[in-house]
């Protein structure tokens, strides 16, 4: 899901600090942009937490509800119940971080089993209706994941310190081939780097 907000802010809730820190840590161990907010950290990290996050430098803001009362951040992309919250009241104040002033925002909410059957007492008082997110399988994920690979290439800046004669021997090597053969050939070495790293992890 995570993968998919590219270039979109959003807060995840957890219930208590120890899940906060531990998924905030996950979070970094895989590369996405993210920092911790709760209530045993001194109020001047969680400043500079919130400032970074206001500024855009970080993408996702893992924090208890208390941590996130107040809390004001325009254009929130989508909100994240790692854990559903013990009130409506507490579900209201979190989803209510997305979708301001007319923006188009998303609210997912991550059930465990023993949590299930809450899901019709929320609804009823709140007179909501959750739909179900299919979980993505692995070819999605790998595909959405060629796509990122795709656009950061896009995005690279050329190397201005290649000399002329190496790109013209690159040159010499693909210039038989069509686009589409280049772009074909380029993917399926990608994809088979891509599988070789993931079997040797």
């Amino acid at each position: 899901f995570l993968s998919r907000q590219e270039g979109r802010q959003g807060i995840i809730f957890c219930k208590t600090k120890a899940a906060v820190n531990k998924l905030a840590k996950k979070l970094a161990i895989n590369k996405f942009s993210s920092g911790a907010l709760h209530g045993s950290l001194t109020q001047a990290i969680r400043d500079r937490v919130m400032n970074q996050f206001r500024e855009g430098h970080l993408q996702i803001l893992v924090a208890t509800d208390l941590a996130a009362r107040g809390l004001d951040v325009k254009e929130l992309g989508y909100v994240v119940n790692y854990h559903l919250p013990d009130t409506f009241e507490a579900y209201v104040h979190r989803t209510g971080r997305t979708a301001r002033a007319g923006a188009k925002g998303f609210s997912l909410t991550i059930l465990q089993e023993e949590e299930v059957e809450e899901i019709t007492n929320f609804e009823e008082a709140l007179g909501i209706k959750f739909t179900r997110y299919q979980k993505a399988d692995a070819q999605s994920i790998e595909d959405h994941n060629t796509l990122l690979w795709a656009k950061k290439v896009l995005k690279t800046k050329p190397n201005r310190e290649i000399s002329e004669e190496l790109k013209a021997d690159v040159k010499t090597i693909f210039h038989q081939l069509s686009k589409e053969e280049l772009i074909e050939k380029v993917l399926a070495y990608h994809l088979s780097q891509t599988k070789n790293t993931n079997s040797s992890n």
